[in-house]
């Protein structure tokens, strides 16, 4: 297994643990709020049947002060409910001024223990809202702490038979801990499942993706490797052709030249002036041939049908066993930046087309497909090949030109077969936007 596909599997277990634990924290907050709420609703429907059931009893009652015998029918009503467990306790609440009063509890201890007044508390209970609170940790609840049970507490309020305001103080046994487990052994293995078939599920297109990363590392490699290479070359056929054609003429100029003042005689001159003459001249074509390479279009403003004659000359120049028809009518003139990239991909497609295709005619097309866009069709009668199957080592010409295109924001067509010659669509935007590279210093 290569070392990237094998990173990839790493990153893709590490990343579904990730996951998993953190969807799994998700699933346990969600079902604790969810438990939490139930039991709020629990408390609230609770308290509402025992409101149901004592409030018209306890509102005969009289609590300032309250006799023995309204205490215990008070506490008889109530006791039924205590026993079966719906609830933990209970505490009557008489208001008294700023304050409130516990008259009556089934923990006795507590009895006349007094806190401050809460006006929020008493407007809503005035409303007839039944207000559920989770039981606090302070003095006044001791006792409820001490039973050990979670619980909370619910208030409702009504009035005794003077008028006076009171508060019914419940407190329900609930049990949120039990319902989260509860629901977590039935929807924790779910998600956790689901994750992990997910997970390998998504497995071969891990693989599939980092086998295209590294496919695409070696492409760029190899393009690089193939840039390197190929501007050495370039260089290395300069400094040959410089130094075998225009230094040697050079220098036999000057030698012609030196001749020439000595020579007497007007024939010898006239012959001596004419050789020289020659290899000023082909000098000068050969230098322009290599500014043709060099600056497509020449050193002005580059046009497209200037590019494609200068690309036809270079062409000539060294391939001219392979004919190359052109046919250059684009309605929107691209930018130099654009026509210098069109020159670039031509020449490249031209080459390896003869490189590699031996074709006997190659046809390059340039025109406007669209407003805003250029497109250069490049066709031979070669070989072919097959787009789809990975080139060759050191075959990446064509990818080049992908490169090239994509980073211009264009887009690159191949259409061919083995034996059926071969066709590249280039299409380019006709200006370049901001932040694009310009193809002459690509």
């Amino acid at each position: 297994m290569r070392r990237a596909v094998r990173r990839a599997l790493v990153r893709h277990v590490v990343l579904t643990a990730v996951v998993t634990a953190v969807l799994s924290g998700i699933t346990v907050g969600g079902l604790y709020l969810f438990a939490n709420g139930e039991a709020h609703r629990t408390a609230r429907d609770v308290s509402g049947r025992v409101a149901t059931a004592v409030v018209v009893a306890l509102a005969e009652h009289h609590y300032d002060p309250v006799d023995p015998t309204s205490r215990d029918d008070v506490l008889a009503g109530l006791a039924p409910f205590i026993d079966s467990g719906m609830l933990a306790r209970v505490k009557i609440w008489r208001v008294v001024g700023e304050q409130v009063q516990v008259v009556v509890s089934d923990e006795p201890r507590i009895e006349g223990e007094r806190r401050r007044f809460d006006a929020d508390l008493a407007r809503r209970l005035d409303a007839g809202e039944i207000v559920v609170f989770e039981v606090p940790d302070d003095p006044e609840h001791r006792y409820e702490r001490a039973d050990g049970r979670t619980l909370l507490e619910a208030f409702v309020g009504f009035r005794d038979a003077w008028g006076v305001p009171m508060r019914l103080e419940v407190y329900v046994p609930v049990d949120t801990a039990a319902t989260v487990r509860s629901a977590m052994a039935d929807l924790l293995p779910l998600v956790i499942g689901s994750l992990l078939v997910l997970a390998a599920a998504t497995v071969p297109i891990t693989v599939s993706l980092a086998r295209r990363v590294e496919r695409d590392q070696r492409e760029r490699q190899a393009v690089l490797h193939y840039g390197l290479a190929a501007s050495e070359r370039e260089r290395r056929r300069l400094a040959q052709v410089l130094h075998d054609g225009v230094v040697q003429d050079l220098a036999g100029t000057g030698l012609l030249l030196d001749a020439l003042l000595l020579d007497e005689t007007a024939a010898g001159r006239r012959d001596l002036l004419g050789r020289a003459h020659g290899l000023v001249e082909r000098d000068v074509g050969l230098l322009r041939g290599l500014l043709t390479e060099l600056a497509p279009g020449g050193l002005g403003t580059p046009d497209v049908r200037t590019s494609l004659q200068d690309l036809t000359v270079e062409h000539e120049r060294t391939a001219a066993h392979v004919r190359l028809e052109t046919d250059v009518r684009p309605t929107d003139e691209p930018e130099p930046p654009v026509v210098a990239l069109l020159h670039r991909v031509g020449r490249e497609l031209l080459r390896n087309a003869v490189r590699h295709g031996a074709p006997a005619v190659v046809r390059i097309d340039v025109d406007t497909p669209s407003a805003g866009r250029v497109r250069m069709t490049v066709t031979d009668d070669g070989r072919g090949f097959d787009p789809a199957a990975p080139p060759p080592d050191g075959h990446v010409g064509l990818r080049l030109v992908e490169l090239a295109a994509e980073e211009l924001g264009g887009t690159v067509a191949v259409r061919s077969a083995a034996g059926q010659g071969a066709t590249v669509e280039v299409t380019l935007p006709t200006a370049v936007g901001p932040g694009q590279t310009d193809a002459r210093g690509s």
